[in-house]
């Protein structure tokens, strides 16, 4: 069989698009929260869905560095892969928010991977494993407390208290919860919810009586240190997301998107563009299209006013988003700014993701996890090998 002929091309000349992230400013975020929370507060990382969008392995090698021991998954998959990039290392704790399905309790195990517990049914087949099996590991138990989402109802909870055998074998590190609005700090829900926690803790503590609490996520750390509890979990604010939306953004902007221009033409008389012909260039108009569209992440909705940059000059998105080509009106840029090589900024200094996100209709949470495979990626600085 013959061996196809080596490339001779490089990464970034065969790509449309180029995602840069900057892990020195993730680092710089960790840190900033860490401040925020304090000393007393274990400043975790939430890294489910590839870290956001940017890549696991060198978001979590970079947090590692930085001094962060305690990362989140949401699924079993992504602790595995967790487990797989950070080894053995004895001062870590590798929590799987969705906890165990039936089944897969002896993976958490042999792997470490700390299960979190947000209904009897997990709890008891749980405890069942951990006795039959006489394994003692630490797990954390969810409550709801005003989101209803997961986690264990106020009856379930009493129930289990109640029951001499409800929590027994268990050794919880915590007690978890949610907050629903933490990005409104005014909203009443907060404090219904903090209060909530921290009652259900006491009680939890009757039985359990050195049981951590974990309230906060990214936005619930800048509700004050009423919310820190003992284990923070912020997510998004890591990535350079604004935790904040009622005020400045007090992350550093982690990544950079840019995409290559394949065309620019002239328009010689009015005409439309795109699918559905939803855009009408003016005649003279100047297009760029780019090798780039909602294959790559970008929401479809974008089309309909969005814009990105050419050096510091803003062009409109001219017609609607298609899989992998999206056209701009480049009219006020200069032909020496669209020559071979040039490119146009999605997300930068000019446009962060949440700006984007305003843009396209959604949150900058939907915007990071869209991000697709086909960019080249480039971190800033090369990621950490410890």
């Amino acid at each position: 069989m013959a061996h196809a002929p080596p490339l001779t091309s490089r990464p970034e000349d065969r790509s449309g698009a180029e995602l840069a992230v900057d892990l020195a400013a993730l680092a710089e975020n960790w840190r900033i929260l860490k401040k925020k929370s304090g000393p007393a507060c274990d400043m975790g990382a939430v890294v489910k869905a590839d870290a956001y969008g940017l890549g696991l392995e060198p978001v979590v090698r970079t947090l590692k560095a930085a001094g962060c021991r305690t990362f989140y998954a949401a699924h079993l998959d992504e602790g595995l892969e967790l487990r797989r990039i950070l080894g053995a290392a004895a001062d870590l704790r590798l929590v799987v928010m969705h906890g165990p399905n039936p089944g897969t309790e002896r993976d958490f195990a042999a792997h470490r991977l700390i299960p979190v517990l947000s209904t009897p049914a997990q709890i008891k087949a749980w405890r069942g494993f951990a006795a039959a099996n006489d394994v003692l590991m630490e797990s954390l138990v969810q409550v709801d407390t005003g989101m209803n989402r997961l986690g264990l109802t106020a009856a379930e909870f009493r129930a289990l208290m109640d029951d001499p055998d409800g929590f027994a074998g268990l050794t919880p590190l915590a007690l978890m919860s949610h907050l629903a609005v933490a990005e409104t700090p005014a909203h009443p829900l907060n404090a219904e919810q903090r209060d909530r926690f921290t009652s259900i803790l006491a009680t939890f503590r009757l039985k359990f009586a050195d049981v951590k609490g974990s309230l906060a996520n990214s936005a619930g750390i800048f509700l004050g240190a009423a919310y820190h509890s003992d284990f923070a979990r912020p997510g998004v604010a890591l990535y350079g997301v604004n935790p904040t939306p009622e005020a400045a953004n007090p992350m550093i902007p982690v990544v950079r998107l840019r995409a290559k221009i394949l065309q620019v033409r002239r328009v010689d008389a009015a005409a439309p563009v795109g699918y559905g012909a939803t855009f009408l260039a003016r005649d003279g108009a100047k297009l760029a299209t780019v090798s780039m569209g909602y294959a790559d992440g970008l929401i479809r909705a974008w089309g309909a006013g969005g814009h990105a940059f050419v050096d510091d000059i803003k062009v409109p998105v001219a017609g609607r988003v298609s899989m992998d080509l999206t056209t701009f009106d480049v009219s006020n840029v200069p032909d020496s700014s669209l020559g071979p090589g040039a490119m146009i900024e999605i997300i930068g200094s000019r446009q962060t993701v949440d700006d984007l996100a305003r843009e396209s209709g959604t949150i900058g949470y939907e915007i990071l996890t869209a991000l697709g495979r086909r960019y080249h990626r480039r971190y800033l600085p090369a990621p950490q090998t410890k």
